[in-house]
């Protein structure tokens, strides 16, 4: 999470960035020129709310003529690594998928084989996994398990 994520746009796209995604909390005053300006750079944008912040939140980012192609749920407090999946994220999750049944949905935090069958049934299709990944004696096994779990719930529904 960045302060000022208008700052960052440019170095990322020239960096090779396909995406970017910012933090709700951070832009609600710029959203709309940080999409364009993320979009003019050949980018898909992204927005992420922290989970103390209501989906709601990110609604209008979904729905503006010029919208958001991702929301990420933060299921974790950004910042650091290794902290306990928030199972209540969910709901928002639940929200998001019954009011956009094509929008990608990520989460990030605290994901890993006792948690991704939880995400994926709410309706996350995009998942952020890094310590039960890096962590794990076998990742690519990890890997093949978040996988299958995602798939098979977007087969599912």
């Amino acid at each position: 999470m960045v302060t000022n994520p208008s700052d960052y746009v440019e170095p990322l796209a020239k960096a090779g960035a396909s995406g970017f995604t910012f933090h709700i909390e951070v832009s609600r005053d710029n959203w709309q020129e940080l999409i364009q300006s993320i979009k003019a750079k050949g980018m898909r944008p992204g927005v992420s709310l922290r989970p103390g912040t209501p989906v709601e939140e990110v609604f209008p980012l979904v729905e503006a003529e010029n919208p958001v192609e991702l929301v990420l749920v933060m299921t974790v407090e950004p910042g650091f690594g290794g902290q306990k999946f928030m199972p209540e994220m969910m709901e928002k999750v639940r929200v998001l998928r019954k009011k956009y049944p094509s929008l990608d949905i990520e989460v990030d935090g605290g994901l890993g084989p006792s948690t991704i069958d939880v995400a994926a049934a709410a309706g996350a299709n995009c998942i952020v996994a890094g310590s039960s990944i890096f962590g794990a004696a076998d990742p690519g096994e990890v890997i093949l398990t978040l996988r299958k779990s995602v798939e098979g719930s977007q087969d599912n529904n």
